[in-house]
């Protein structure tokens, strides 16, 4: 279908396959949507660039509301599907796919469309130093609205009404948003430095992300804050380097001093344990009425009995003698001795549980993760925002299928992502690349990171985010109940002429133009005048 669609209309679908870059700039990664069942082909889909001046609402949490201000792309996606089976079973056969470079990062947000200009996130994620993350894609077909007609019909009129209520926030809810939002620029405008003065700063801009997602510093204490903006751009650079150095070194000492407090507390808890086991042996060896004092013995009680009993045995009639005083002191002083390494050995260990890193923390030091719920009061204020209302497409084409007598293949369809990713991840430059599945917790506690993230690029939402780009996806399916054989032999149906008019309704919908203005030439407009005279009618 991808070269007869290349021939037939003058808008032809292109790949999902989008570099996520800056103008005259290398990209740093690439988002794309691919069959997982063979070779990985990218999906095609009708673009359109749509709202230029217009922005989208990115809710983080009841009090802090993203404003995004870069592109809004709209796609519409014509799946196919041959037959009422799933081969060998399988449940999905695509896979968002995120990719990003060595030394490069971006945010990615997922959801659904809430509305004419708002993007309700479902998850998120942070892909960074040649971080590949395969997302698997649920696609959930909703009845056609003949089907639907013809199931409700029996029903009361209130129930009727609740039934087209729900079937129309369904439609609504079919829109699907990938949302990408690229963090060097963005920090750039955050720390108020230069456009480009980031680019060569991998160190820099690594230590500005381990401050804000570990530990939720304040951009103020960071951003530059020379006295006027009439300096060179290494001067802002070094200003902003020397904040982070500062707030490094706070937070090293703070390290230090838990580490201190930690070892002080080991210890103390040795010393406690060991007066405690002088005691009970004290008690449980019955010398404790011996004139010249009690033994005391680091052993436990029944080593200490085995030594005492042992020399009964070999001469039958030897008696335990207890030490003097002075040898009960050096017996006590040797045992203390043998127990100074050890709060040592607890701080060695203190420190190696510590990752290596400059931003890492022990267990005894890290701070519990920080929610973003309630960071901010700011609200952000309703702005105008003209356009295509993307939760109304679905109901467009639904009422073009309908109209054009193709209520009872073209169903709307739903995409959802599955609860486990998969990841690549080189952990550093001198390892190979590692597979690890990301469950339900792994995936919560990845979307708290990228919020943590983008509060702090945003200011809590006080700051548009004018590096991001919105890619939002309507998806239809043409069933056939049958394998393509079976369709042209037995039901006498030629699939292309049906896929011609299914991606002339969507391209329509997506382009906003009438449907005849798509076909690129004359005799194909005549030739589907015959098939298609509703859709292609003169004005």
């Amino acid at each position: 279908t991808t070269f007869h669609n290349a021939r037939l209309l003058q808008k032809a679908p292109n790949q999902f396959s989008h570099a996520i870059r800056q103008p005259e700039h290398y990209p740093v990664g690439l988002v794309s949507i691919e069959d997982n069942t063979g070779d990985r082909k990218c999906i095609q889909t009708h673009s359109r660039i749509v709202n230029v001046s217009s922005t989208v609402k990115l809710p983080l949490a009841a009090a802090t509301i993203l404003e995004l201000a870069g592109d809004q792309v709209l796609h519409g996606w014509m799946n196919q599907r041959f037959g009422t089976k799933t081969a060998s079973g399988r449940k999905y056969f695509f896979e968002l796919t995120a990719r990003a470079r060595q030394f490069s990062s971006f945010i990615l947000v997922i959801g659904t469309m809430n509305g004419p200009s708002t993007l309700e996130p479902k998850d998120s994620i942070i892909i960074q130093n040649k971080d590949e993350v395969l997302i698997p894609l649920l696609l959930e077909e909703l009845p056609t609205a003949k089907e639907f007609k013809d199931a409700i019909k029996s029903l009361s009129p209130e129930q009727q009404r609740f039934a087209k209520a729900y079937r129309s926030m369904q439609l609504e809810s079919s829109v699907f948003g990938i949302c990408v939002v690229q963090i060097k620029p963005q920090l750039e405008a955050l720390l108020s430095l230069p456009p480009n003065s980031l680019d060569k700063e991998m160190k820099l801009t690594q230590d500005l992300m381990e401050l804000f997602v570990e530990y939720q510093v304040p951009s103020d204490l960071l951003s530059y804050n020379g006295a006027t903006d009439d300096v060179a751009v290494e001067d802002k650079v070094s200003n902003v380097r020397e904040h982070v150095k500062s707030v490094m070194e706070v937070i090293e000492g703070e390290k230090e001093k838990h580490l201190k407090n930690a070892a002080l507390n080991t210890a103390m808890s040795i010393e406690k344990h060991i007066q405690q086991d002088l005691a009970h042996s004290e008690q449980r060896s019955g010398l404790h009425d011996v004139v010249n004092g009690a033994l005391i013995d680091p052993r436990p009680p029944t080593m200490f009995y085995k030594s005492a009993t042992a020399p009964a045995r070999r001469s039958g009639a030897a008696k335990l003698r207890a030490p003097s005083g002075g040898a009960q002191k050096e017996r006590f002083r040797s045992v203390q001795s043998s127990a100074a390494p050890v709060p040592r050995m607890a701080k060695m260990s203190a420190v190696a549980a510590a990752s290596p890193g400059r931003g890492t923390v022990s267990q005894v030091s890290q701070p519990a993760p920080q929610s973003y719920h309630g960071r901010t009061e700011h609200v952000l204020a309703d702005r105008s925002s003209t356009g295509v209302d993307f939760t109304l497409i679905p109901k467009t084409l639904d009422v073009a299928i309908e109209n054009n007598g193709e209520g009872s293949a073209l169903r709307s369809t739903i995409i959802k992502t599955r609860d486990t990713w998969t990841r690549h991840r080189q952990e550093n430059l001198l390892t190979a690349s590692k597979d690890e599945v990301l469950t339900t917790e792994d995936l919560k506690k990845e979307k708290h990171k990228a919020f943590d993230l983008l509060d702090a690029l945003s200011r809590s939402g006080s700051l548009p985010i004018q590096y991001s780009e919105l890619h939002v996806i309507v998806a239809l399916t043409h069933c056939f109940d049958k394998s393509v054989m079976e369709t042209v032999i037995c039901d006498n149906v030629n699939p292309i002429e049906k896929l011609e008019l299914s991606t002339l309704l969507l391209a329509s919908a997506i382009h906003g133009v009438p449907a005849r203005e798509l076909i690129k030439d004359d005799g194909e407009l005549l030739r589907l005048k015959g098939s298609f005279p509703l859709l292609l009618k003169d004005e």
